[in-house]
């Protein structure tokens, strides 16, 4: 299933994308009018740019349909071309990501105390010109993209068939990975010829939460173990290094989301100095921080040449 977002283009001062939740830590919203904006290399939602195929002149004077930023109520650029949020312009290419992206970037209670980060998007644009749909996406995680529609004023989908397409699937978690709350673990439950027969001692006797908490983690490690026995056939220290980093960081991003999932940590506020909100930050970065690391160890590995993986099979 791909997410689709219905959005009322000539409806003014819209302001539907609310990133104040602590889930959207890491994730600075982006708009573009392909998927993936610039991790894919394609053109976003700029003052500068016009929509594709279309015959408008707004990027001449810097009037393109774009999103504006702000924190803690202030809008962070100069562009606009909503009157009841700022005054329109003409030749202001600043619309505040600069400002609002690099934030997203701090430790989480810093990101926390600077405030609500939100967005307002006006996409006042002659429709007749350009009925396409466009995309939001994350600008620091690839391949979360999601699909908006157009609406014409009548209510109505000004394009139904879904285009332009989104170029892969999202990923579908096992019925085991949506138990665990993780992904990746369907083939990695405990006995495995490649694992010891267990990494969680005692465990038997735990409560019922525990021992399925410990069920789980015996999955991730065996899923890191026969991820971390690789080979050097691509001759390189560096490739070695990543070969063997990638599946540690996707077992921790894996962990971190199934504490999360049991429950077990209690946290309204993660700035409150309590273990559960102290537990329930670590958990948190570790999940959008090393996920970003990963997809850039992906991409390196990519950029050189160097096979994704190296696997070797090493049984117990």
């Amino acid at each position: 299933m791909q997410l689709t977002f219905l959005f009322n283009p000539f409806s003014s001062s819209i302001t539907p994308f609310s990133q104040s939740d602590v889930s959207n830590f890491y994730h600075p919203l982006g708009f573009a009018y392909y998927p993936d904006g610039a991790h894919a290399d394609v053109d976003e939602l700029e003052p500068g740019i016009a929509p594709p195929g279309s015959a408008s002149k707004c990027a001449d004077d810097m009037t393109c349909p774009a999103p504006m930023y702000f924190q803690a109520g202030t809008y962070l650029g100069e562009y606009s071309n909503d009157a009841n949020v700022a005054p329109v312009t003409t030749g202001a290419d600043n619309f505040g990501l600069d400002d609002y992206e690099p934030k997203f970037f701090h430790p989480l209670g810093q990101w926390t105390e600077y405030g609500d980060f939100s967005i307002t998007l006006k996409f006042d644009f002659d429709t007749k010109d350009f009925k396409d749909d466009i995309f939001y996406f994350c600008h620091i995680h690839q391949f979360m993209t999601g699909r908006i529609k157009l609406l014409a004023p009548s209510g109505d989908m000004m394009q139904h068939k879904d285009t332009p397409p989104i170029p892969y699937s999202y990923d579908t978690p096992s019925q085991y990975d949506e138990s665990c709350g993780t992904f990746g673990l369907g083939d990695f439950q405990l006995p495995n010829s490649q694992c010891p027969d267990k990494f969680v001692c005692n465990a038997s006797g735990a409560s019922a939460g525990l021992s399925a908490f410990s069920d789980c983690i015996d999955s991730m490690d065996c899923a890191m173990m026969q991820g971390m026995t690789t080979g050097v056939s691509a001759g390189s220290i560096r490739a070695l290094f990543m070969h063997q980093m990638i599946p540690h960081h996707r077992n921790a991003v894996n962990m971190a989301k199934a504490l999360l999932k049991t429950g077990a940590i209690v946290c309204a506020d993660v700035l409150e100095e309590t273990a559960d909100c102290g537990l329930a930050t670590i958990a948190r970065e570790i999940i959008n921080v090393q996920n970003g690391q990963i997809q850039s160890m992906v991409g390196i590995l990519e950029a050189e040449s160097y096979p994704a993986t190296d696997d070797c099979t090493v049984e117990i």
